[in-house]
């Protein structure tokens, strides 16, 4: 896999002196320009290598509202399905995958079961996501050609297929993340844990005892209306370390409050809130009411398809993804695109002065130690970015 990102801690004596987090710069602006902006909804998702069906919520979003036709309710409801489902998949990914060897390693035969469980629900995830996404261009398509919209769409097995999808991860939530469905999970007492049995459980006890500071960073949201307005560039915000993340979407959960109110933001705290986070999307993808008949159209006021017309031949979409926010704002000259700005959650989860800042004054005496803390925080902050960790002497 690529790497997105190289983390470079520097040691000076016996401890983290300095850190530098280098990721790469995308300019849409550049592979757009001029470009029809019917061209740039197809193109621009399939230059991403991660959050596809974001991707493509996102640039379907932004250029709609650019040209003043704003997505159909039947269109929204598809990409707010398909984001949803991915975000689930994403973060389980990050979650069970990314657990330390040893955790797995105590119990062999339970960490082979929890890889072949989701080796085999990915799969089925990640193939109804590509004939939704195909539906979706179908549909997006048809809308253009002929200009009837919020008609019954072709979605009624995909749909229902969603709900399908919805609960096989509920059923490897429940025997390998919570011991029980999502919706029982988030229904426990306030203060209530989990079981410690289980390996994603364990990595939450473990970050707890071994780093209960390390994380914690002052919260501050992204100001998307600033950017929005046009008051901030892309370019602004990212000089101040916003948080971008999922921990927005969960902040007033009853199974995020108390553990907020002990831990704080710490990194053990973060591991939780893409806990609750997987748990309350599960949940509302299983108790969702859609329907191809009868299309959601609130689908627009959900958090996750935010989309915004800016007037002047601009638009924007706001999308909740697995790393949090992600943002695509356009600005057309006719039918064609001036300018494109994509501004990802990853450039604020990973933002050198922000989390990753507590990193430094951390003993170094324990290189391997080091590195295993390093990549606990850079995984529970961002599940989707592929990284290297480096350790140099000053």
């Amino acid at each position: 896999m690529k790497r997105e990102l190289t983390l470079t801690l520097t040691i000076d004596g016996e401890r983290v002196s300095a850190l530098d987090a280098r990721l790469p710069r995308f300019d849409a602006t550049a592979l757009l320009a001029q470009k029809q902006a019917s061209e740039a909804a197809i193109l621009l998702p399939s230059v991403f290598s991660i959050c596809a069906q974001a991707q493509a919520a996102a640039a379907a979003g932004a250029i709609s509202a650019a040209t003043g036709r704003l997505l159909s309710p039947a269109l929204l409801t598809g990409h707010a399905l398909a984001v949803q489902i991915e975000s689930v998949q994403e973060s389980l990914r990050s979650l069970c995958l990314g657990l330390p060897e040893a955790l797995l390693a105590r119990q062999t035969a339970s960490g082979a079961a929890l890889i072949a469980d989701f080796s085999q629900t990915w799969r089925n995830s990640t193939a109804f996501l590509t004939r939704l996404q195909n539906e979706l261009r179908r549909e997006a398509h048809a809308e253009a050609q002929t200009g009837t919209r919020d008609k019954a769409p072709a979605f009624a097995v995909l749909i229902q297929e969603a709900k399908s999808i919805a609960q096989a991860w509920d059923l490897f939530c429940a025997r390998h993340v919570y011991g029980v469905s999502a919706l029982l999970w988030r229904g426990k007492e306030n203060g209530a844990e989990s079981n410690d049995a289980l390996p994603v459980m364990r990595w939450f006890q473990q970050m707890k005892e071994e780093a209960p500071t390390l994380g914690r960073a002052p919260l501050s949201p992204l100001p998307l209306v600033m950017f929005r307005t046009g008051k901030l560039s892309w370019q602004a915000l990212l000089q101040t370390p916003y948080d971008a993340s999922p921990w927005w979407r969960v902040e007033q959960d009853s199974r995020m409050i108390s553990v907020a109110a002990r831990l704080g933001n710490s990194m053990a705290a973060r591991l939780w809130a893409r806990l609750v986070d997987v748990a309350k999307t599960l949940s509302e993808l299983l108790e969702t009411k859609q329907s191809a008949q009868q299309p959601d159209a609130a689908a627009a006021k959900k958090p996750w398809v935010r989309i915004h017309s800016l007037g002047n031949n601009g638009g924007m979409a706001e999308i909740e993804c697995a790393r949090g926010v992600l943002v695509h704002r356009a600005q057309l000259t006719g039918e064609s695109v001036a300018s494109y700005d994509v501004c990802a959650p990853t450039d604020w989860n990973l933002h050198r002065d922000g989390a990753l800042a507590t990193l430094i004054g951390l003993p170094a005496t324990d290189i391997a130690h080091l590195r295993a803390h390093a990549t606990w925080l850079v995984q529970v902050l961002d599940p989707c970015v592929a990284f290297d960790i480096e350790v140099i002497h000053a």
